[in-house]
């Protein structure tokens, strides 16, 4: 199969798509490290990051036409921000 036919193989296309996998993966990163306490971040700037990277993938895959199997695979994680984010507006603890 020919990369070039084929989008999902493939690494991502557009800016647009690389900076959402990068700031997907920055916010992988920090959750985990906040989570286990390996250093010290504000929780709040960790769901900023994950938010936008989520929002930034969304928009990447309607508008920018993104079918890369790196911008499916860190639409996980920022799914999982936007819910966890939603959820805290709407049932604060």
């Amino acid at each position: 199969m020919d990369p070039a036919t084929n989008r999902f193989l493939g690494l991502p296309r557009t800016r647009l798509g690389w900076w959402s996998v990068g700031l997907t993966l920055l916010f992988t990163f920090l959750f985990i490290s906040t989570l286990n306490e390996w250093i010290r971040f504000s929780g709040m700037l960790t769901m900023v990051l994950g938010v936008t990277g989520g929002i930034l993938i969304l928009i990447a895959i309607v508008k920018n036409c993104e079918r890369s199997w790196l911008i499916w695979l860190m639409l996980l994680p920022g799914l999982f921000a936007m819910l966890f984010s939603l959820g805290e507006i709407l049932y604060p603890h």
